[in-house]
This record gives structure tokens, sequence and C-alpha cells, in this order.
């Protein structure tokens, strides 16, 4: 446990949570501080933060999400730090069964596409399809609306959609149900992996500690193996 006596929380949207769980083992490990992860969908994550006032740091796969928990009181001003970045592909169930190649395939008569109306991938369909300007050709495909990473994916693993708007880092977590179809860079959108610390924190220096340690070289190597860069090209 941490100095104040309980132990120190880490709170981590889903799809973001796998290379910062091995992270807390590891700071649990080398700094002997008793931690614990919890993984869901943000918004339900800092409903409990400013309910119950318990936790110490956050991680999100989107800015915007820490930018508005930091108008509401809930993150401390330059205290986020990014962690790694996603790319944007095209995410499609294993064997890839619709023969998706391209983001002009998504426009194809009967290609269902999903899509998520929240948490890090909101409006990431809109910014590659407006790119390509595609909008009105893929909007009208799209039959699945999801509110997280999770969920999203689990329109795929369900078989209910031939592929969605998602990130590179999928395949690497779900290798056995999905694969990335690479859109061209100048069609391809990035979005941090970013923490910060939590105001109700009881322990500022141990918070601190810890994104610190999220900097290592150590930390850095566990998210790039898990698909996450760390220069945007």
């Amino acid at each position: 446990m941490s100095s104040r006596g309980d132990p120190f929380r880490v709170y981590s949207a889903g799809a973001v949570a796998p290379p910062l769980q091995v992270a807390v083992d590891l700071f649990e490990k080398t700094a002997g501080v008793e931690c614990r992860l919890t993984a869901g969908r943000p918004e339900a994550l800092l409903k409990s933060v400013a309910l119950n006032r318990k936790g110490d740091v956050i991680s999100t796969g989107a800015e915007y999400i820490l930018d508005e928990a930091e108008d509401r009181g809930l993150v401390v001003r330059g205290s986020r730090r990014t962690l790694g970045f996603r790319r944007s592909a095209i995410i499609v169930p294993s064997g890839n069964p619709a023969g998706i190649a391209s983001l002009e395939d998504l426009c194809r008569e009967g290609i269902r596409i999903g899509i998520a109306v929240d948490g890090c991938l909101k409006g990431v369909w809109d910014d590659v399809a407006s790119k390509a300007g595609l909008t009105d050709r893929i909007r009208a495909n799209i039959v699945e609306h999801a509110d997280a990473c999770g969920s999203l994916m689990s329109l795929v693993h369900m078989g209910r959609v031939d592929a969605v708007f998602g990130w590179n880092a999928f395949k690497n977590l779900w290798p056995e149900t999905c694969e990335a179809v690479e859109l061209p860079r100048d069609l391809q959108v990035y979005r941090s992996t970013c923490v910060g610390i939590l105001t109700c924190t009881r322990d500022g220096a141990l918070s601190r500690r810890f994104l610190d340690f999220l900097a290592t070289p150590e930390v850095r190597l566990i998210y790039e193996e898990m698909g996450w860069f760390h220069r945007v090209p």
C-alpha cells in the first residue's frame, strides 16, 4: 500500500488498459506500492471519481476526454502526459471475409460498417471519410453505433459488421479475431493516449512519481510492443 494506507488507484479506458496494466504491475513490484487498476468507459470512470472522490491517475485514448475532465475539475491542469499515439485503420474480422482492401471498398453496396459515437474513436470516421471525400457514401453503409472501443470490437467479434473504424493497435490486442487494413498516410488520423493526475489524489508526490515512471524507456517499449507510436511520422 502507499503511505496513505490504501492502494494507489489508476483508472483507464478499456482499450488503452493492456499496456498500462503491465506498467502498473511493474511499478507495484519495483516501487513497493500496492496498486489497483480499474478499466472501463471513461465517462463511467469519471462519473465515479466525481461522486466518490477516490483515485489518483487516469489514462484515456483521446485528449478531448481529459480536456473535459479538466473543465469539470477532475484532472489537475498541467499534469497530463502523452504515453504514445495510435493510428487510425480499418479493422475487419479475421480472414477479412468481405475483402476490404481500401477505404473505397467501404462504399460498396451491402458493406456493413460500425463506428464509435463516444470514447477515443468519437468522430474518427468523419475525419477519415471527409479527407477522402467519401462521407456520404460511407455514411450510407454505417449500420451500427458503439459507445466505446470494447463495444465497437464486439461488433467485429460477433460478425455484425464487415468493418469498423478503429486503431492499428487493435490487431495487437485482439490478434485472434481481427485484422487491420492500413490507410494511406494522407488519410490517417493519430490520437494521443494520455494520462493525468486526478484532483482527488491523496498522494500527489506518488502520482507524479508514477507519471515519471510511465515516461521511462522500459515503459515506452511496453507500449511500442502493443502497437503504440512515440512519434507521428
